[in-house]
């Protein structure tokens, strides 16, 4: 276990995944924290509803310390996380509820405990290897998916709207042609009671 300082004092009210809480301090400021250098699959994610559970098991209800290391893009603290004598962080990884985030990683033991859980098959590491996706690398695939998709709806607008506009054209055109017959012809006259 780390050494602690700076500690912020705080009891659990949310858990969104495994590797994220919600908790209101003593002050009755409520705070998002990112467990530092773990990540969990994401919910949607096989293993992301197990690795939610394991972390709620762990700190749901309960009082637990934050010693921040960063803030991330989002404005979550993130930190090493302790209920009692219990490092979360570290739980999380060691019993295959979680992944070591390796862009991200601070604590050079979790290695070792990831691949410990690895081979004793725990958590995540039960699953077969075709399900098993880092989730750095699965929000990634995501983020390709929703550009393509959106890729695709642009063209398909694009491509009606030019389809739309040359069917208006048209019946524009036809419009046009069909008062001018009648004009010339002196029926335009007839139609307008003149």
């Amino acid at each position: 276990m780390s050494t602690k300082k700076n500690l912020l004092e705080a009891k659990v009210t949310h858990v969104s995944d495994g590797d994220t809480l919600k908790a209101n301090c003593d002050n009755g400021l409520t705070i998002t924290v990112r467990l530092d250098s773990i990540d969990a699959p994401e919910k949607a994610q096989p293993y992301g509803a197990e690795a939610k559970e394991a972390l709620a098991t762990l700190v749901l209800n309960k009082d637990i310390k934050i010693e921040q290391t960063a803030q991330d893009r989002y404005g979550r603290i993130v930190g090493k996380v302790y209920r009692g004598r219990t490092y979360v962080n570290e739980e999380m990884v060691k019993n295959g509820h979680a992944w070591v985030y390796q862009q991200y990683a601070n604590e050079p033991t979790f290695a070792k405990l990831e691949e410990k859980a690895q081979q004793a098959k725990l958590g995540l590491w039960a699953l077969p290897k075709a399900k098993r996706m880092p989730p750095w690398e699965w929000r990634k695939l995501q983020k390709e998916k929703s550009e393509a998709i959106q890729a695709v709806k642009e063209m398909n607008k694009k491509s009606s709207t030019s389809w739309l506009s040359w069917v208006l054209g048209i019946i524009g055109v036809g419009a046009v042609a069909g008062v001018g017959y009648l004009w010339f012809t002196g029926q335009l006259s007839q139609l307008l009671g003149g």
